[in-house]
């Protein structure tokens, strides 16, 4: 009796949590679904009913989703490039000291297109 109660629990279990797990997500959030269809969509999160909730895809086309068709979710999360930024800017700025270092040293002592008598 216990086995049959623990394999009947998480599947009613699982099937609250992609609603709470929806429910929690901001609108306007983007969000990766795996549906029961095996279909995967991405969209942003829209309205949410007490059956489902709207995604609206890239296309701006919106479908109305039932929480039971839904098997995960998952919120996308852009990742901040800003410190590979900062680095590309920084290696710009030592290369180009680097070369006018290169240049100025070169040709300071007597100047770069003259002839020596």
């Amino acid at each position: 009796m216990l086995l049959l109660a623990t394999q009947l629990v998480p599947a009613d279990f699982g099937a609250e949590t992609v609603a709470s797990q929806i429910t929690a997500i901001p609108t306007g959030a983007n969000i990766e679904l795996h549906l029961k269809n095996k279909q995967k969509m991405r969209g942003t999160k829209g309205l949410v009913s007490d059956s489902g909730f709207t995604l609206v895809d890239a296309s701006k086309a919106e479908h109305q989703i039932a929480f039971d068709d839904v098997v995960s979710v998952k919120q996308l999360i852009k990742k901040s490039h800003l410190t590979r930024n900062i680095l590309i800017g920084v290696a710009i700025g030592v290369a180009a000291v680097g070369i006018t270092a290169a240049v100025l040293l070169r040709c300071a002592p007597l100047g770069c297109n003259t002839k020596t008598l």
